[in-house]
């Protein structure tokens, strides 16, 4: 049941989340559909209306149809009938070779007083332009300019037209007359023929602040008032193109994607957000029969899983309670050809290995007890050794031989520590006593050419820890390899305090000393031990990869040395009292 519910929950999330990113890509497509389509049709459109702009702008700047009318203009009416012609041959030409002609309804220049010169395309079906009736054109005045930013009605031939006005210039920039031309609105209707409109959509046309819209061949003006916002919920591809949100009084929306044409003159189609989302109702069944496979198919899913999962999984779960009562014998009824027949058969194995290892644990027990027994039996030795030691002493004092007698005593002491204290940390007056039992048999066996002087600036210094056996091996190889090729020194040891809660040892002797590469030799990890400059697996190295385990790797030992002149070690610890735990 729970697992019908959420394959349910799934189909249904799904579902909504599908119809939602359908909803987006469909409104991405559509918008950018759009785009396409109004940018395809407006680059047609604009090289027709550059086209025209040339064709007027050839009468109005510096040209020779410009030299012609300006002479024209400015001539007698004696001569004028000849500059007219003239000036009319030229303009024709011009006309005649403009690929747009075709879109031009008349295409009129004038001197604004008692001269024009028309160039018309249907003169047939247009009132005659006369001098008297030149002024029934809308906008022809001097100085105007007007590049399409409306639409008007020509009043001699009541077509619909786009005027392009500009003046005309003569010499030293002075004012002669003025361009009038008027192109049908065929210009844009024209390229719209077969358009891909969806039924509720229009084609809406900008000219400058006038609004229109364009229904087949007609291109009629907006009345109705609408309120323009950004839309925000997509943006459109190409980066002239804008998508925004018109709302009209009686708050319908839609949605404007707005392509120019050129300054001034932009091409919109308008889409209604019905066509962004699929049919609901399609939608609706499809979700339906969805979740109706989703029970069918949690049905037969439940079925058999329960055969193939829930029943094996109840008899190994029986198997391994059976195990944890002490029941260890072997089930090959489990071993099934599938997954959980390899888990029965781990459990089968797991069955025999713990048969095996209580076996193999009252084994290590016997033998544990065995090695117990002969342990006892080895600490006959150690006893041995200090009770012969103990009696070499006495019998050095009855004789009188008090060196063999401090001798036979600091030995007993160190191999007493060494075979009895297994703390890892000792306190620094622990580990000064047995260096001076150490020093003691040294400075016998030398016969007291070697001395060693130790200075302790606060007796509180004594009692911070230190890894056992630390300043042992700094001696022995201040001995060895400093002082001894000498055939004698002294050795000075210093404790004081560095820093806030820090302990500093300096071992000095004034034996050979070291060379550079012996000092980076020592100090270095990776580097083998040099030759003799062990003692029993304990060097220098030894001695400060401890003193870094055991605290951090800003302690250790820091060499400095001249040589034939000294060797300086020293040895940087904090002052602990008490030994961490878990540290070496």
């Amino acid at each position: 049941m729970l697992m019908t519910i959420f394959a349910l929950l799934m189909a249904s999330l799904l579902s909504f989340f599908s119809y939602e990113l359908i909803s987006y890509f469909q409104r991405k497509t559509t918008i950018q559909a759009t785009e396409f389509n109004l940018q395809l049709v407006s680059h047609i459109i604009e090289q027709d209306f550059i086209n025209l702009s040339m064709l007027a702008m050839t009468s109005s700047t510096n040209s020779s149809t410009n030299r012609m009318l300006n002479e024209y203009f400015r001539s007698s009416p004696a001569s004028s009938a000849m500059g007219a012609i003239h000036a009319f041959t030229s303009l024709q030409e011009d006309f005649r070779v403009n690929r747009s002609n075709g879109y031009v309804r008349r295409l009129i220049v004038t001197d604004n007083e008692d001269k024009f010169i028309q160039v018309d395309n249907s003169v047939s079906a247009s009132v005659p332009l006369t001098i008297h009736n030149l002024s029934q054109l809308t906008g022809l005045f001097p100085d105007v300019s007007e590049e399409w930013v409306r639409i008007i009605r020509d009043p001699f031939s009541l077509t619909q037209t786009i005027p392009f006005v500009l003046p005309i210039y003569g010499d030293r920039a002075s004012h002669t007359g003025t361009v009038y031309l008027l192109a049908s609105t065929n210009i844009i209707t024209d390229k719209l023929k077969g358009y891909p409109l969806p039924s509720d959509s229009r084609l809406l046309l900008t000219l400058g602040s006038n609004s229109y819209e364009i229904q087949g061949d007609r291109i009629l003006p907006i009345t109705a008032s609408y309120t323009v916002s950004p839309y925000e919920e997509d943006t459109a591809s190409g980066s002239v193109t804008s998508v925004s949100l018109l709302e009209n009084e009686a708050g319908d929306r839609m949605i404007s994607v707005t392509y120019p044409i050129r300054k001034g003159v932009a091409l919109s189609q308008t889409l209604m957000k019905g066509q962004f989302a699929p049919q609901w109702n399609i939608w609706l069944l499809l979700m339906i029969g969805v979740c109706l496979l989703v029970l069918a198919s949690s049905g037969f899913i439940t079925v058999y899983l329960t055969r193939t999962i829930s029943l094996p999984v109840e008899k190994l779960k029986k198997r391994i309670d059976k195990i944890a009562q002490g029941n260890f014998l072997v089930d090959r009824n489990m071993e099934w050809n599938s997954e959980l027949g390899d888990v029965g058969r781990g459990i089968n194995r797991l069955s025999q290995d713990i048969v095996a290892l209580m076996e193999r644990r009252v084994a290590d027990e016997k033998l544990r007890q065995e090695l117990e027994y002969r342990m006892l039996q080895s600490q006959i030795n150690p006893h041995f050794l200090y009770n012969t030691l103990n009696s070499i002493k006495w019998m050095a004092t009855i004789q009188n031989a008090t060196g063999i007698a401090e001798m036979t005593t600091s030995l007993s002491r160190l191999l007493r520590s060494v075979a009895k204290d297994m703390r890892k940390l000792v306190t620094l007056k622990e580990e000064l006593s047995l260096l001076d039992d150490y020093f003691l048999i040294q400075n016998y066996r030398y016969g007291n050419k070697i001395t060693m002087e130790t200075a302790i600036e606060d007796e509180r210094l004594l009692s911070g820890l230190i890894p056992r056996f630390t300043l042992q091996p700094l001696v022995e190889n201040a001995i060895f390899h400093g002082v001894e090729p000498k055939g004698g020194g002294h050795i000075r040891l210093s404790v004081q305090r560095s820093g806030m809660n820090e302990i500093m040892i300096v071992l000095e002797d004034n034996g050979v000393g070291m060379s550079e590469a012996q000092i980076a030799s020592i100090l270095s990890k990776h580097a083998p031990d040099p030759e003799g400059l062990t003692t029993e697996g304990m060097g220098l190295r030894n001695v400060n990869e401890r003193l870094r385990l055991t605290y951090s790797e800003r302690y250790g030992i820091s060499i400095e040395s001249v040589l034939n002149e000294y060797t300086r070690m020293r040895i940087l610890l904090p002052h602990l009292r008490t030994e961490s735990p878990g540290r070496f």
